[in-house]
């Protein structure tokens, strides 16, 4: 299974005033879902191409044993 981390950054989403400091917890789980729906579809599109993309682009092979 291949993990991939991204930095958030709420501060770019957000202008900073009062509405947007009351709305942000309310939007907070909604993006975070829609994110990790977004993550997900990018990876199932990277291990869907052939192995030798994914070997050019630098992508970890999916049946690669794990070290000891």
């Amino acid at each position: 299974m291949t993990i991939i981390t991204y930095q958030e950054s709420d501060h770019s989403r957000f202008r900073p005033s009062s509405f947007a400091s009351f709305i942000r917890p309310a939007l907070r789980l909604p993006l975070k879902l829609r994110d990790e729906w977004q993550r997900r579809q990018t990876e199932k599109m990277l291990e869907s191409l052939p192995a030798e993309i994914r070997k050019d682009i630098g992508w970890p092979t999916t049946n690669a044993a794990p070290r000891k």
